[in-house]
């Protein structure tokens, strides 16, 4: 059974070929300065492992692409071709190739660079006054949010302070007119109780007229003149004369009466029981 046949990969031009190759090269060195760094010692002579390893990567590269050539056709040509570049294109040496001066680019070049300076001075000038220039505009606004809010609290402390002396001026006012309604209406039912009065045909007959005895002139005088505690502590004592309780500035006054009325009334019972005993034996 035969082989199954592959498609080869095609490129283009042969330049595809040898650019393929010496980025392979490049990379090999960037692993191998990496893995074996040169000399710090700027010496002239070459580090003898780090040239063997070059030259070890180096024919491995060249054998793996060599190897790859017989699946690769360049703009049709196989590798069996004579027309193909190989082995030509990884031993030719490398050239290095200048183009003309251009003065125009050159111009450009310059017109750039003098470009980049002054950006590079006015983003240097920016980073001096652009935060003196934000911290101004941001203390401008900030003292105008505090002078509205100053305004705005002061307007609202005289509207309530307002309003506060209109309640209080309401209240004053209702508790006024209160005190005259009442004043009138008590000055009203004075009023319309001494008509009643003045009206009133039993209020002149002679049986409602209290008539009160206040005894000799000197009591009536001191009923008028308000000496009731003096009626009251006399009264007070006639009783406890009566009741046989003795009385301290009475015993000490001489010619004062020495027993009460009940204490005698006693003595003339329990006589009289006696002299019936007497009589009955």
């Amino acid at each position: 059974m035969a082989a199954p046949h592959y498609r080869k990969v095609e490129l283009q031009s042969p330049a595809d070929f040898t650019y393929l190759y010496a980025n392979t090269v490049a990379l090999s060195r960037q692993k191998i300065d990496l893995n074996l760094p040169p000399s710090a010692t700027h010496d002239d002579k070459p580090d003898p492992m780090r040239e063997r390893v070059r030259e070890l990567v180096d024919e491995y590269i060249t054998r793996t692409f060599t190897t790859a050539s017989s699946s690769i056709s360049i703009n049709g040509l196989d590798s069996t071709s004579p027309a193909f570049p190989f082995p030509a294109a990884f031993t030719a040496p490398e050239t290095v190739e200048y183009e003309p001066f251009d003065s125009d680019l050159a111009s450009r070049v310059s017109t750039l660079y003098a470009q980049l300076e002054s950006l590079t001075t006015n983003v240097a000038q920016l980073r001096r006054d652009a935060p003196r220039r934000a911290a101004r505009a941001y203390a401008r606004e900030l003292a105008g949010l505090i002078d509205e809010e100053t305004k705005t609290e002061d307007e609202s402390d005289e509207e309530h302070e307002q309003d506060k002396d209109q309640k209080r001026e309401s209240l004053d006012k209702e508790s006024t007119e209160t005190q005259d309604m009442e004043v009138d209406q008590s000055s009203e039912s004075r009023a319309s109780k001494r008509c009643r009065i003045d009206r009133d045909p039993l209020s002149d007959h002679p049986s409602w007229k209290l008539d009160v005895s206040l005894g000799t002139e000197e009591q009536a005088e001191r009923w008028r003149n308000g000496d009731v505690a003096a009626v009251y502590e006399n009264a007070l004592r006639t009783l406890q004369r009566l009741q046989g309780e003795a009385d301290g500035e009475t015993d000490e006054q001489p010619g004062s009466e020495g027993n009460a009325l009940a204490t005698t009334v006693g003595k003339a019972e329990r006589a009289g029981r006696a002299a019936e005993v007497v009589e009955n034996m």
